[in-house]
C-alpha cells in the first residue's frame, strides 16, 4: 500500500526538523503505544490498538478486541532539515508487515512544506484480514498521525 500527501505549517524549519527527525518527537502521535524504547536513531515500539471495529467484519477473527503489536525500526538517510526517512518491520497476531516513510522539508513562501511517502507492505495480514479492512484501518490511522504530527509543529510554532 502506498500512501502520500503534504501539509504546510507557519513553523521555523529547525522547528519542524526536531519533530519528524527525533524519534522521542514523533512517537507521541502514535496511536496506542504501550511502550517505546529509543537507542539513538533506532527504537523498538509496542502497540495495543483497539481492532474491534475492523474485526467484527471478518468472522475468523471477531473475538479480538486488541491486537499486540510489535514494530523495530530506525530513521536513515538524514539529510539535516532536508529528508529523513523512517523505516523498520513489526509483527501482529503473528503476521509480518514492513514500513517506509519519506518525508522531506520544502520552503514555500513563508511556510514550510512536509511532503511524505509512505509505502507499507502488510502481506499475509491483508489475506487474513481483508485487504479493504487493512487499508481502511492503515489509512485512518495514517491520517491521525499526520494530523497531529502537524497539530504538535503548529502549537511550538
Amino acid at each position: 500500500m502506498d500512501l502520500k500527501d503534504s501539509f504546510e505549517v507557519s513553523a521555523d524549519k529547525s522547528r519542524v526538523w526536531s519533530v519528524v527527525s527525533d524519534v522521542n518527537e514523533f512517537s507521541k502521535c502514535l496511536p496506542d503505544v504501550t511502550s517505546i524504547s529509543v537507542d539513538g536513531d533506532n527504537f523498538d515500539l509496542r502497540f495495543n490498538p483497539d481492532v474491534s471495529k475492523y474485526t467484527n467484519k471478518f468472522l475468523g477473527a471477531s473475538y479480538l478486541s486488541n491486537i499486540n503489536i510489535k514494530f523495530q525500526g530506525g530513521l536513515s538517510n538524514k539529510e539535516d532539515q532536508k529528508h529523513v526517512e523512517i523505516n523498520g518491520k513489526g509483527s501482529a497476531a503473528g503476521l509480518k508487515f514492513s514500513v517506509l516513510i519519506k518525508i522531506d522539508l520544502e520552503e514555500k513562501n513563508s511556510k514550510i512544506a512536509v511532503n511524505w511517502a509512505a509505502t507499507i507492505e502488510i502481506g499475509m495480514l491483508a489475506k487474513i484480514f481483508g485487504e479493504s479492512v487493512i487499508n481502511d484501518a492503515i489509512s485512518t490511522t495514517v491520517k491521525q498521525i499526520i494530523s497531529c504530527l502537524q497539530n504538535k509543529i503548529e502549537k511550538s510554532a
